[in-house]
């Protein structure tokens, strides 16, 4: 999947929305990745786009009451789809019916289909929450902590430094605790990288400084920026429907498989 880096979505936001890119306070930084965040979750769930989707094959299982189910993965958000087959290798393939059900700890596919041992769904990954602020180095972080951090500058700052690239990004901690000092940079293995697909970084932008002109009672602006970030989707759309021509292929239903 093609990436941007967040300092770019959040530098471009700033700018559209008459903010100074070159003086960021926590304030500034933590209202605009929440703008973002929200958008990021608004284009995500819009569409069935290829960068999100997953085709994974499953195994039934059967419980006392004779229900025949499997369970999704962590990584998954929406089920778009369960078949009999594998739809990438054949047109025969049969949709099957299903019905999501969560018993408090896990999500289950229930299948309408008694006699199947396996198959193959189609799923939309979940998308991400950014919630970090700017990492501290005398902090030490515990296993699922969230920070920001420029590995372009090594420096972990907001702005640019003169002379270096800036790579913004949110990252996880994985170990049951990250020492202080141990950043993303130095330390890599430590960390988790949360990736942001290429395609919505105009939206993010845009909608983000739509969202901040909003928050400020500027409403007859924002609507001119949210109309650029719209129309900033819907090329991202025409890309993947008429440019690149992906559009699910005709199923032809076997009713002998």
């Amino acid at each position: 999947m093609r990436t941007t880096d967040f300092s770019q979505i959040l530098f471009e936001a700033l700018q559209y929305s008459g903010n100074d890119r070159h003086n960021i306070t926590d304030e500034t930084f933590a209202q605009f990745r929440d703008f973002i965040t929200a958008r990021l979750r608004e284009a995500w769930e819009q569409d069935e786009w290829p960068d999100l989707c997953r085709l994974a094959q499953f195994t039934t299982s059967i419980d006392a009451n004779n229900v025949v189910s499997f369970t999704l993965p962590s990584t998954a958000g929406e089920v778009l789809g369960v078949f009999n087959k594998n739809p990438q290798a054949s047109t025969r393939v049969t949709d099957l019916g299903y019905e999501l059900y969560d018993d408090g700890t896990t999500t289950k596919v229930i299948v309408q289909n008694r006699i199947l041992t396996d198959g193959w769904f189609h799923y939309r990954i979940k998308c991400p929450v950014l919630t970090g602020d700017l990492y501290n180095p005398t902090v030490v972080y515990s296993q699922g902590a969230q920070v920001y951090f420029d590995t372009g500058s090594t420096t972990g700052t907001y702005m640019p430094v003169s002379g270096k690239p800036h790579r913004g990004n949110f990252y996880i901690a994985l170990g049951s605790t990250v020492p202080a000092n141990y950043n993303p940079s130095t330390h890599p293995l430590e960390w988790q990288k949360i990736e942001i697909p290429y395609i919505f970084g105009n939206y993010c932008s845009w909608g983000a400084a739509a969202n901040w002109l909003v928050s400020e009672g500027q409403l007859q602006e924002a609507a001119g920026l949210d109309s650029k970030a719209s129309s900033m989707l819907t090329a991202e759309a025409d890309k993947v429907a008429r440019q690149q021509n992906q559009i699910s292929k005709i199923r032809f239903i076997n009713p002998y498989t």
